[in-house]
């Protein structure tokens, strides 16, 4: 029994010859790197500790300098301690449940460390796809870097790109698990997607369509990019702080478009509050008191001060989510989320964002 596995790492390219790179002429079909991060044996990892700037290898010194020039210095980078080791040995004769995730815009696969690692000690495999073009930095194993393009697709675009792109690693995973090195570690039958942002409305998306998964995960997701579609799996929507449309509309005005801001707003309330009436009874919807758009991410450690407490609890909502409705344990996430377990800064709401229950009290004004 394998109380406290560490996390292994394996980088993979994922290649469809059936499809050309929309985001620029020159590169021929889409291609783009995943990490797969697994539950892995103690003794084959020393108890060395690394920081973040590892991730990145073989073009560390590239990494460091885009890094730099969007504000973020190596001084911050090697303040977050990782425990990742590539190529670990993976526990042998197991198979866990799978996570697939996609990344918010812009953001790297590999930068939402916090809740991969918490994933992964919890016996959970989590497949982190990239989106070159799409993210700040994409570092290929070949040591090709490629960073964010200067003019991208519409919304509607990026996410059937993004869902081609999930469905591709959702295709591969029995593949995978005839290769020697993993010899069986994903458990095929027990598959769940997360998402966060433009990732968010991909995942819910591929969740209505796709009949191998089992439950999804939305990190304050765009919903006014979803489908009319509803997934008829449960699904966990985690918002930021601002869930109304009100608070919403006040984080993400633009004062120079006053007009595209108001209707983004709207777009995306309505979209949830389709949500809140058509999908499973066994969904939930959650705002998290503190949380911004970037909390759910590590790039929130890397620009601000932000709570401890924030992460923690999202973490322990998903960890708890994905123990009922993919691992199969009756019972775990609503006894986690009533009202005399859930964590104080977590808020049962409704599809207008607000409060339901006696969660009102619960607010921090």
């Amino acid at each position: 029994m394998f109380t406290n596995p560490k996390v292994g790492r394996v980088v993979k390219v994922v290649e469809d010859t059936s499809r050309k790179e929309i985001y620029t002429k020159g590169r021929g079909s889409r291609s783009f790197p995943i990490s797969i991060f697994y539950p892995a044996l103690e003794n084959t990892i020393t108890d060395i500790e690394t920081n973040l700037i590892s991730l990145f290898s073989p073009a560390i010194q590239e990494a460091i300098d885009i890094f730099s020039n969007v504000g973020i210095h190596i001084e911050k980078l090697k303040e977050v301690i990782i425990s990742v080791k590539d190529h670990a040995t993976p526990i042998p004769n197991t198979s866990f449940p799978v996570v697939l995730f996609s990344p918010g815009f812009g953001i790297d696969r590999d930068l939402y460390l916090e809740i991969t690692t918490a994933l992964v000690q919890k016996g959970y495999i989590v497949v982190a796809i990239s989106v070159p073009y799409d993210s700040f930095l994409t570092v290929f194993p070949n040591g090709e870097v490629i960073t964010q393009a200067e003019r991208h697709p519409n919304d509607e675009t990026q996410i059937k790109t993004r869902m081609q792109d999930v469905q591709l690693v959702l295709d591969s995973l029995e593949k995978w698990n005839q290769e020697k090195f993993f010899n069986g570690l994903f458990d095929t039958d027990k598959i769940a997607v997360l998402g966060h942002s433009l990732g968010g409305a991909t995942v819910f998306n591929i969740a209505a369509i796709e009949e191998r998964i089992r439950c999804a995960i939305l990190y304050d997701a765009s919903l006014h990019l979803i489908d009319h579609k509803m997934p008829n799996i449960p699904i966990l929507n985690i918002r930021q702080e601002a869930t109304s449309y009100e608070e919403y509309l006040d984080a993400i005005l633009d004062e120079d478009d006053e007009e595209q801001s108001k209707n983004i707003a709207k777009r995306y309330i309505k979209k949830q509050m389709e949500m809140y009436e058509h999908l499973p009874k066994s969904s939930s919807f959650i705002k998290v008191i503190g949380a911004k758009h970037l909390s759910f991410s590590t790039i929130s450690r890397l620009i601000s001060d932000e709570s401890p407490d924030v992460m923690k609890s999202i973490q322990e909502l998903t960890i708890a989510f994905l123990q009922e409705f993919l691992s199969g344990n009756s019972g775990v996430y609503e006894d986690r989320i009533n009202d005399q377990n859930r964590p104080t800064n977590c808020i049962k709401i409704d599809g207008s964002g607000l409060p339901i229950g006696n969660g009102e009290s619960n607010v921090i004004r």
